[in-house]
């Protein structure tokens, strides 16, 4: 039990650090963009030629983001039975 145990805490560690690294790349292109991120996501904004890529890629950040936190809470609720 204590090599799954650690799989799981591990595991927990590299979501987070993921999850770190997806924050802050949101961060940067929210503030380069300068988007709302909640109104991208609801499809209320255009999206211009000169920036559809890196609103593409905000998106794909957003949403990997959404998925991270699933897992991680996932893992925080998994119970390990003896």
């Amino acid at each position: 039990m204590p090599v799954l145990q650690d799989a799981i805490e591990r595991q927990k560690r590299l979501l987070s650090q993921s999850l770190a690294r997806t924050e802050e790349k949101i961060q940067h292109l929210t503030a380069h963009l300068q988007v709302d991120p909640d109104h991208l996501l609801a499809g209320e904004l255009p999206h211009p030629e000169e920036k559809d890529m890196e609103l593409l890629e905000l998106e794909g950040e957003l949403e990997l983001r959404h998925r991270l936190r699933e897992q991680l809470e996932i893992l925080e609720r998994l119970k390990l039975c003896p």
